[in-house]
């Protein structure tokens, strides 16, 4: 559900409140992946985010969230917030090339997403580091704020 539409799925509100409170978007595995590093372009950090999130990686997904978003997105969170997703977008089939945009200190990439029922959007926030600021889960051809 967007802003200004209305759901026809009753349950869903409650989840897109609590993911707009998080500031994310619309997510067990086996270990954790090291952190990114500075030498990590955003682009690689984004790919590699989506792709781990496309094969069920959570845990070295959520590895590599900055100290903030790793309080407030667990991999199990970010699990049920992927699985949401594809309950609405259907099923992931592939993503695109990504799109940078700098803004302040951090880089906003942007990924299409080719779902089952409709086309999406991956959008991931990157510190300078490497870190991961923020995931979301988009309908496609939103601008970047």
């Amino acid at each position: 559900m967007w802003r200004g539409e209305q759901s026809k799925h009753p349950g869903r509100n409650t989840l897109t409140a609590a993911l707009a409170a998080l500031g994310i978007g619309t997510g067990a595995a086996l270990g954790a992946a090291p952190a990114a590093s500075a030498a990590d372009a955003p682009d690689q950090v984004a790919m590699t985010t989506i792709d781990d999130i496309a094969a069920g990686n959570y845990a070295a997904v959520t590895a590599r969230f900055d100290p903030e978003l790793q309080k407030r997105l667990s991999p199990k969170a970010l699990q049920q917030v992927w699985d949401g997703y594809q309950r609405t977008f259907g099923a992931y089939q592939s993503h695109g090339g990504p799109e940078d945009n700098p803004r302040g200190d951090l880089t906003v990439v942007n990924v299409p997403l080719q779902m089952d029922r409709m086309p999406g959007q991956f959008r991931v926030k990157i510190h300078p580091d490497g870190t991961i600021a923020g995931v979301y889960f988009l309908r496609e051809g939103l601008p970047v704020p």
